[in-house]
């Protein structure tokens, strides 16, 4: 069944490559191709630290972290404070690094005088360890970005506070990254004590109005989450097994056009290409993904589509939410709660997070005290804010400006 899968989505983004792009033009693969996280930052002279934690529910998660620059002019002790990176939905830490260093915001912001720390959640290449459950097991993979929220977010943050004594930090995310943050200061007020700002990239409340993958798998295979789980498989969605290791070489590796036609299988969930990504990364870009996760969360996403809420994860059995929540149906996540300061950047070229999600839930429910900035970005597809050429200019340098003016009216956090 996942070779069917997978030759599905390949079929796809090869069409879709013919009806997107140009002959590609052969080029060298890249030497940082194949590298995780630790190896890509090492090699370009970064100092890289690994911190694992665990999480109330016994996930152990590895937090990747930088934790000084090579040019801010700081000395290699000195007090920082801290910024932290979460990504999105089947990504990893590679993704605030895998770019040019000039390019990737990982980078820029340890070069900009902050201590640098990048979750990976639960499921992903990095955070497959637990207390009590193997990774091969059933009980790992019951989990989506409900428990991302309640359980990780914490243990990440607190531990990344813990380590460097500060008693709050900032905090940029992506995608799933934005959507769990969201939920999390939603349900959980009293954590935006430990948000000093919170910058959303891309970012996802509810997806009423996704297109591409997402939309394909909630509307045309969702008929009750059996039948995802026989399509997909009860654990991990799309395993990095060595399975699909020998497919992603074929498909992958052997010519420009099937590489451009596995880049843009990012693109099916992203949204058409903006022309902004290196065309020479790309092998970088996928060396981590997918990141992975769970089907289940991925039925999670499946369902915010089909309902177009903002809602806990629905076992579509009035007893079983009962159970879970107290309720026949899952509760939703109120956005009015939010008490921390958020700056929003988007585009309508994004297809995960569309416009009209974005301005018919985010702008209108959250608390005009907590929303400081909503910025509109012409030609950006979801992946662009974190490998787009662009992002430079447009998203990273105004952070850190804001950054710094916060810094420096406030102080060190």
């Amino acid at each position: 069944m996942k070779f069917i899968v997978f030759c599905f989505l390949v079929f796809v983004a090869s069409n879709f490559a013919k009806s997107e792009s140009a002959t590609p033009t052969p080029f060298p693969l890249d030497p940082e191709a194949g590298l995780q996280t630790p190896g890509i930052i090492k090699r370009w002279g970064y100092p890289v630290e690994e911190h694992q934690a665990l999480t109330k529910d016994g996930y152990i998660l590895t937090i990747h972290r930088i934790p000084y620059g090579l040019h801010d002019g700081l000395s290699q002790n000195a007090r920082r404070p801290v910024a932290f990176l979460q990504h999105g939905l089947e990504a990893s830490s590679s993704n605030w690094i895998s770019n040019l260093p000039t390019l990737s915001m990982g980078y820029l912001l340890a070069d900009a005088g902050f201590d640098v720390w990048m979750g990976n959640v639960r499921g992903n290449l990095y955070s497959l360890n637990h207390t009590k459950y193997s990774v091969k097991s059933h009980e790992f993979w019951k989990f989506t970005w409900d428990e991302m929220q309640e359980f990780d977010l914490t243990a990440m943050i607190d531990t990344a506070l813990t380590k460097t004594n500060h008693s709050s930090l900032y905090y940029v995310g992506h995608s799933q990254g934005t959507l769990i943050m969201f939920s999390k200061l939603a349900e959980d007020v009293a954590f935006a004590s430990k948000i000093r700002k919170f910058f959303a990239l891309a970012p996802v409340g509810t997806v009423k109005h996704i297109q591409g993958l997402l939309e394909v798998i909630a509307k045309d295979f969702y008929d009750g989450f059996e039948v995802l789980y026989k399509l997909f498989g009860e654990d991990q969605f799309l395993p990095d097994d060595a399975f699909m290791k020998a497919m992603l070489k074929i498909f992958c590796e052997d010519s420009a056009q099937e590489e451009q036609s596995c880049a843009n299988m990012l693109f099916l969930i992203s949204g058409p290409s903006t022309g902004q990504m290196n065309a020479t990364r790309v092998p970088v870009f996928l060396s981590d993904e997918p990141g992975g996760t769970s089907t289940m969360n991925i039925i999670h996403w499946s369902q915010m589509v089909r309902t177009g809420k903002q809602q806990k994860y629905d076992y579509e059995n009035g007893l079983d939410n009962l159970w879970h929540y107290g309720s026949v149906t899952p509760p939703e996540y109120n956005l009015a709660n939010i008490n921390a300061d958020i700056h929003l950047y988007w585009s309508p070229c994004d297809w995960l997070a569309d416009e009209q999600d974005i301005t018919e839930h985010l702008l209108k429910n959250i608390n005009p005290n907590s929303l400081k900035e909503s910025v509109k970005l012409d030609d950006f597809s979801h992946t662009d804010f974190t490998w787009g050429s662009k992002a430079k200019d447009q998203v990273y340098l105004p952070i850190i400006a804001t950054l710094k003016k916060d810094l420096a009216q406030n102080g060190d956090p």
